[in-house]
């Protein structure tokens, strides 16, 4: 019940201040993985696609759709090849044939928790859901190396409960001349985000032009939600994965990775 693929993907990026030298690195992937249940579709989630089999055990056992791995009859895996259609991406399907009784039991369960919400879309189809159309920002304005230089002590400086735990998440709203604005923390990276974008909503502030500084890997969901609130730049402190570099590309929205050491890696769009 072994699978193999690549866990990791060379993508290429510019170094600020230097867009006439590319330079590779090696991001983690990032695919859509859509999981059925005997052909009923259950979820999509964003995995990266090694030890597979061992994943999808674990998250079926969590969910409580069984009680232990005997429940489990056959894993079907299949890779799906450009089905989304604006980026030609590569998806996974995979599944799970379940025992009568294990079966019969995820149905109900499924009924009540859906309620009138329909269901048995196939593999293909549900990837569509996780990554819709998200539409284009407009261009931006380039932001300069010496903002960027620097960046991850200051958001270091302005996360309070960050200093005391440790353990949580943090977004740093920049403006458009890049100064601090605002600093959010939560336990989540997403909610993070969504106090910011709550933030500026609230106080009718244009994201047009704004940077927000994340403490983690940049992801898809995030990328999604910075697009709909109009946030020009995403800026991390760990690498993005493949994905999540394809949907910036995509969108327009410029994304910046600051390493520990080197020079802040744009990914897309270049800028001087």
């Amino acid at each position: 019940m072994s699978f193999s693929f690549d866990g990791s993907q060379k993508v290429h990026y510019f170094e600020s201040g230097n867009i006439n030298l590319p330079d590779s690195t090696m991001l983690v992937e990032e695919v859509p993985l859509a999981i059925t249940i005997n052909g009923v579709t259950h979820a999509v989630m964003m995995v990266t696609p090694i030890h597979l089999d061992a994943f999808v055990i674990g998250f079926i056992l969590s969910e409580g759709i069984i009680n232990n791995v005997n429940e489990i009859r056959d894993l079907k895996i299949q890779r799906i090849e450009g089905n989304t259609a604006y980026l030609n991406l590569s998806s996974l399907s995979i599944d799970v044939e379940l025992s009568p009784r294990a079966l019969a039991q995820f149905k109900q369960t499924k009924k009540a928790r859906l309620g009138s919400t329909g269901c048995g879309l196939c593999g293909v189809e549900s990837i569509d859901y996780a990554l819709p159309e998200i539409g284009k920002l407009s261009d931006s304005t380039p932001i300069s190396t010496q903002v960027l230089i620097g960046l991850r002590e200051v958001l270091f400086s302005y996360q309070e409960l960050g200093k005391e735990t440790g353990a949580i998440h943090a977004a740093l709203l920049l403006s458009d001349q890049g100064k601090v604005m605002i600093c959010m923390e939560d336990i989540g990276r997403h909610n993070a985000l969504d106090k910011i974008i709550g933030y500026a909503l609230s106080n009718k502030i244009n994201l047009h032009n704004h940077s927000v500084v994340m403490s983690s890997r940049c992801s898809t969901e995030l990328i999604q939600k910075a697009v709909r609130a109009g946030l020009s730049r995403l800026i991390h402190l760990a690498s993005p994965s493949t994905l999540a570099v394809s949907l910036a590309q995509h969108a327009n929205l410029t994304l910046i990775h600051l390493p520990r050491k080197d020079s802040p890696r744009i990914f897309t769009p270049i800028e001087a």
